[in-house]
């Protein structure tokens, strides 16, 4: 059975993929699907039987009954605090007990400062985001910036503004500059 069951699930991919290729109607879907739900429930019957042996065979081995284990099953189950505790919760009765009821406001305002709380995480983490942006563009002006100034400040040096002239056909005086005066000062 386990072979069977090895065999079913464990299929090579090369073949799988061949299969995957072709087009299927909605029949051979259909029951592609049904031979999978079959094989599946074979399995776990198959699996449920062995259980059943298996435990038929250690109640023999133990000496004990199946339904005394099984009293002592629900037994233990009963006695267990955490286990009532669970099913409490999970069924919302603690929910109606008194304790609770009368503190209800305190612990709306508890969600509440929850809420608060995981609301200013997220307007925090999207504020650290705009500031890594900010902070990668304030990096890219500043380095726009160095750059336009060296530029400008090589453009400005004597030698350049010599040769920059001398294309214009002008000449750097070689004297010094005659400053003239006005008549009306």
């Amino acid at each position: 059975m386990k072979k069977w069951i090895n065999k079913v699930f464990s299929r090579d991919e090369t073949v799988e993929a061949s299969i995957s290729n072709k087009r299927l109607t909605a029949s051979e879907k259909l029951a592609r699907e049904d031979a999978k739900n079959l094989a599946l429930e074979a399995a776990v019957e198959a699996q449920k039987v062995a259980a059943e042996k298996a435990q038929k065979v250690r109640d023999k081995a133990s000496g004990t009954s199946p339904e005394k284990s099984v009293k002592a099953a629900e037994k233990k189950r009963q006695n267990n605090a955490t286990g009532k505790i669970f099913r409490d919760i999970i069924s919302g009765k603690f929910l109606s007990s008194e304790g609770v009821v009368a503190h209800i406001p305190y612990l709306l305002f508890i969600v509440l400062i929850f809420v608060i709380n995981i609301s200013l995480g997220y307007k925090f983490e999207k504020i650290e985001k705009e500031k890594r942006i900010a902070k990668k563009a304030l990096e890219e002006v500043t380095a726009e910036y160095k750059t336009l100034t060296s530029e400008l400040e090589e453009k400005l040096q004597q030698s350049n503004v010599e040769v920059a002239i001398k294309s214009t056909g002008l000449d750097q005086p070689r004297t010094q500059p005659i400053i003239l005066e006005s008549n009306g000062e």
